[in-house]
């Protein structure tokens, strides 16, 4: 054994760097909550025409739905591109060595592939583990955030990803829209398509099921699609925390989270908005509500 050698034994191991978690500014977290737990959210772009912006940065939810109230022809969105996702990783590998990546259903978005080139090119650098949420908006947030906190307390790559996989199994959501057509036109409508020729009148509420849109039931008035989503979020037992979004209707958010607050007193309720990506495929009527089921006890 050279002396180096016995050196570099009675030397301390180096502290491991903590893990680092990615998302995509489609889970619509608030840039405060990003900023705290040291996430790191890769826009996606949404296209008026020819003018280009990045989701959340140069373009605001408010912006956003004023825009489109008075625009042509529907924007467009696209997934960031693999160059994007390698100078976010070369970026995050100067600090850590395992990075966790967690993105939006891969049948909704690109995402999930151009992020995986990425983690392909660093992978003699740093260790990176995608996963695709099969979810979007806050419903992939909250795991994103359950990985960041697990993190902090400096947990392994696998316990991470173990803590977003815990919150998607135990998420239940609902999301009622005004009209089908922004995913129609879209290109993100999924089997929710079996709502489509119905009585216009109707409002469809949907979920997300194997990654994509999925139809559960169509209702005749708003208050009745409001009081749906409480039923389908809130029947099957208690219920850690919720997230109401919203596009364009504050009151029914409002009115969401106290009814969540008051059936689930011991629930953490968060409020927020749905952002331009969003707001390009379910329009400017959408609410959606999504809840973490509490632990089943040991």
């Amino acid at each position: 054994m050279t002396i180096f050698q016995r050196l570099r034994r009675l030397l301390p191991a180096r502290p491991a760097r903590p893990v680092r978690v990615v998302t995509d500014s489609t889970a619509d977290l608030p840039p405060e909550v990003a900023q705290e737990l040291e996430i790191t959210v890769v826009p996606l772009h949404v296209f008026f025409g020819e003018e280009s912006f990045r989701d959340g940065i140069d373009l605001t939810s408010e912006e956003f739905f004023r825009r489109l109230e008075h625009a042509p022809h529907l924007p467009r969105t696209s997934q960031p591109s693999v160059g994007e996702f390698q100078q976010t990783y070369e970026r995050l590998a100067e600090q850590t060595d395992r990075i966790l990546s967690i993105h939006v259903s891969s049948r909704f978005s690109g995402t999930v592939t151009t992020a995986q080139q990425a983690a392909r090119a660093l992978a003699d650098r740093c260790q990176v583990e995608v996963m695709d949420s099969g979810t979007v908006s806050m419903a992939l947030g909250m795991p994103a955030v359950a990985a960041a906190q697990a993190a902090r307390q400096g947990a392994s790559l696998e316990a991470c990803a173990e803590a977003a996989r815990s919150v998607l199994r135990r998420q239940r959501q609902a999301v009622a829209l005004d009209t089908l057509e922004y995913l129609r036109r879209g290109g993100r409508i999924g089997r929710a398509q079996a709502f489509l020729g119905g009585l216009l009148r109707l409002k469809p509420i949907l979920t997300i099921r194997d990654g994509e849109a999925f139809p559960l039931t169509r209702v005749r008035t708003h208050q009745k699609a409001l009081e749906e989503m409480l039923r389908i979020c809130l029947s099957e037992g208690a219920v850690e925390e919720a997230a109401v979004m919203h596009a364009t209707s504050p009151e029914d958010a409002r009115f969401l989270a106290d009814e969540v607050q008051r059936r689930q007193p011991g629930a953490s309720v968060r409020i927020g908005r749905f952002g331009p990506v969003l707001g390009v495929h379910g329009g400017p009527g959408m609410i959606g509500l999504v809840v973490v089921l509490a632990e089943p006890p040991a």
